[in-house]
């Protein structure tokens, strides 16, 4: 019988200096992403942007300048994004993933494997627009939704994304009804119908994390 050897490698070396997502501002026709390699040997990484619903049918007018990159060993290296003009809204955000997966090594040994780990960034284009992604949260509004009992509607009329997290609904007294909603993006012009697990009664209060473009969360709490 044949034994299966998971590689060490199969540890996260890649990072991207702290950023957990990527603004585009639209006013500009490209955007670099320094990659950082924390580990003591060399990483192939390969690059790629893809819609942020995942259709492979619409062209993307957006390219990466070097799809397949190798950085030195504890060494950084960059890519850039370009634009190419036209294709994307100019009355709304748009949302994109850059994907980038390191490549792993030839294994050293028989009947091992290689896992190839791969990030997700969140990629927003944004265009020139009024106000800011701080009013657009300020004007996010809740009312009952008929989607199911006790559950409530989330509308966002701005031409921003909205990203938020630890959504969870509390009576009046502030007592937590059902299991929070741990990660949900609301896009622009658009509603979200949130049913919470466990909770099927009307409730007093919501509260929420909004993320900001650094990453960084921000606590919310509104009266229903």
């Amino acid at each position: 019988m044949l034994g299966l050897t998971i590689s060490a490698n199969a540890r996260a070396e890649i990072s991207f200096g702290g950023f957990t997502r990527f603004i585009f501002d639209g006013e500009q026709q490209s955007l670099m992403v320094t990659l950082i390699n924390e580990d003591p040997q060399p990483a192939l990484v390969q690059s790629l942007l893809q819609w942020g619903d995942g259709d492979p049918n619409r062209d993307l007018p957006m390219v990466v300048n070097k799809p397949l990159l190798l950085i030195p060993a504890q060494g950084r290296a960059s890519i850039t994004l370009f634009y190419q003009g036209t294709g994307l809204p100019t009355d709304r955000e748009s949302f994109l993933l850059l994907r980038v997966m390191q490549v792993p090594q030839k294994p050293k040994e028989e009947n091992s494997m290689q896992i190839a780990l791969q990030h997700n960034m969140k990629l927003i284009f944004r265009p020139k627009l009024p106000g800011s992604l701080e009013d657009a949260v300020e004007k996010l509004r809740w009312a009952p939704s008929q989607a199911a009992p006790g559950s409530y509607q989330a509308r966002n009329d701005t031409p921003y994304y909205l990203t938020l997290t630890e959504v969870g609904l509390r009576d009046r007294t502030g007592i937590p009804c059902g299991n929070s909603i741990e990660h949900l993006m609301i896009a622009p012009f658009s509603s979200y119908d949130l049913i919470v697990p466990g909770c099927s009664q009307a409730a007093g209060q919501i509260s929420y994390q909004f993320i900001s473009d650094s990453g960084i969360a921000h606590a919310r709490q509104r009266d229903l």
